[in-house]
C-alpha cells in the first residue's frame, strides 16, 4: 500500500491517541484534586476537633490566623470544583465547632473565624448545588425554558409564558411548582397581575441552561 493512502489513517490514529491521553489526564487531575481536598479536610478538621475550648491547640492569634487562611484556601478550591460532599462535610464540622466554642475567653478569635468560615462553606455548598441542578435539567425542557424566560423578562406572567412557549396553562403550572420547590423561581404580585421571576440561585441556573442550550 502506498504511503499516501496511510497518511489519513495514521493522522486519525494520532488524533484519537492524543484525545484519549488528554481525557485520561483530565480524569487524573480531577481524581488528584478530590483526593487532595479530602486530605486537606482531614488535616484542618482534625486540628479544629482537638480544640476543646480551652485554647491549648488554637488559642494563639498567629495559630488561628494561619489555620483560618488554610481553611479559606481549601473552601475556595472545593467551591471552584463544586465538590458537594466535601463542602457538606466541612459545613457540618464547622457548625459543630460553633456550638462547642465560646465567643469569649481563649478561643474567642477562633470562634469568630469559625462562624465566618461556616457561612462561606454554606455559600459554597449552595453554589455547588446550583451547578448540579443546572447540569441535571434538560435545557430544552418546559421547566428550563420557563426559567430562562423568567430570567430574561422578570415578572413575566403565566399567560405570556404560555404564548411564548406554545404550551398550555397546566404545563406552566406544573413546571412553575417544580421550580419553586427547587428554590429557582418565585411568583409575586406586580401591579394588578402576578408575575414570575428568578431567585439569585435561579438566575445562575438560567444562565447556565441558556449557555448549554446554545452549544
Amino acid at each position: 500500500m502506498e504511503a499516501g493512502t496511510m497518511t489519513p489513517r495514521t493522522r486519525a490514529a494520532q488524533i484519537n491517541s492524543a484525545t484519549n491521553r488528554s481525557q485520561a489526564a483530565t480524569t487524573a487531575v480531577g481524581e488528584r484534586a478530590t483526593t487532595g481536598l479530602e486530605r486537606g479536610l482531614d488535616v484542618w478538621a482534625s486540628r479544629l476537633k482537638e480544640e476543646s475550648g480551652d485554647g491549648k491547640v488554637l488559642g494563639e492569634q498567629a495559630l488561628v490566623d494561619r489555620w483560618t487562611s488554610a481553611v479559606s484556601r481549601w473552601l475556595m478550591d472545593a467551591t471552584l470544583l463544586a465538590d458537594v460532599p466535601n463542602l457538606h462535610s466541612a459545613l457540618e464540622i464547622l457548625r459543630a465547632a460553633v456550638l462547642r466554642l465560646e465567643p469569649d475567653g481563649p478561643t474567642a478569635r477562633l470562634e469568630a473565624a469559625v462562624v465566618t468560615l461556616a457561612e462561606v462553606a454554606r455559600a459554597g455548598l449552595d453554589r455547588a448545588r446550583q451547578n448540579d441542578l443546572a447540569d441535571t435539567l434538560d435545557p430544552h425542557s418546559w421547566a428550563a425554558r420557563m426559567l430562562i424566560l423568567a430570567h430574561e423578562k422578570p415578572h413575566i406572567t403565566s399567560a405570556e409564558i404560555v404564548t411564548k412557549l406554545g404550551t398550555h396553562e397546566a404545563q406552566i403550572s406544573r413546571s412553575g411548582k417544580t421550580l419553586i420547590e427547587q428554590g429557582l423561581l418565585v411568583k409575586n404580585r406586580h401591579g394588578r397581575s402576578k408575575g414570575w421571576h428568578t431567585t439569585p440561585r435561579g438566575a445562575v441556573a438560567a444562565q447556565r441552561l441558556a449557555n448549554r442550550g446554545n452549544d
